[in-house]
């Protein structure tokens, strides 16, 4: 039994927690989490072409994935940006560094990550210099700050009850209003 663990503790925390023991001799037993019960969290990155924004848009939102962030971004790849003709009378080419692409990023849950991959390469896939590149990074933690939820629970979108209970008493005195104007 590993000292300071009160018998209460242990009951308490009994199928909440394992008891994870160190390979290294000496080191202090820990105790952490089964791993059955954590949600790993991915963040997705894909930087596209912009004219291809409000298609990957309509697509991802399908897979009821609504949350994102994206932006407006100038970058370059192996096209190494746009070289122009010289306009009649000029003495050199003009050319673009950079391109205007848009950067959209996802948190989502790892069974997500596989078909929101294969909706960007579907939508955004041309063949072409320049369709873009997706990255998939891991999440340590994410923590939504209006309530302090964390994990799987700050992701999800949830209405709060107070708007909730605020939109069905206006729903309420509008009817009673129209009821009133009536008689």
């Amino acid at each position: 039994m590993t000292r300071g663990v009160t018998p209460e503790l242990r009951t308490m925390l009994e199928g909440t927690l394992e008891h994870r023991r160190s390979a290294a001799p000496g080191l202090l037993a820990t105790w952490a989490e089964p791993a059955e019960r954590l949600i790993r969290l991915k963040e997705v990155i894909a930087i596209i072409r912009p004219e291809r924004w409000h298609h990957t848009k309509s697509r991802v939102q399908r897979l009821r994935l609504p949350a994102f962030t994206q932006q407006r971004v100038l970058g370059r790849g192996r096209e190494r940006g746009l070289r122009y003709l010289p306009r009649q009378g000029a003495s050199r080419q003009t050319s673009i560094q950079y391109l205007p692409k848009r950067m959209i990023s996802w948190i989502v849950e790892d069974a997500q990550v596989e078909p929101l991959i294969q909706a960007l390469i579907e939508t955004n896939q041309t063949g072409q210099l320049g369709d873009g590149k997706i990255f998939v990074l891991p999440i340590d933690e994410a923590v939504r700050l209006r309530t302090g939820e964390r994990g799987r629970d700050a992701l999800h979108a949830q209405v709060p009850a107070d708007i909730i209970m605020g939109k069905a008493q206006h729903a309420v005195q509008a009817t009673e209003l129209t009821h009133a104007s009536r008689e």
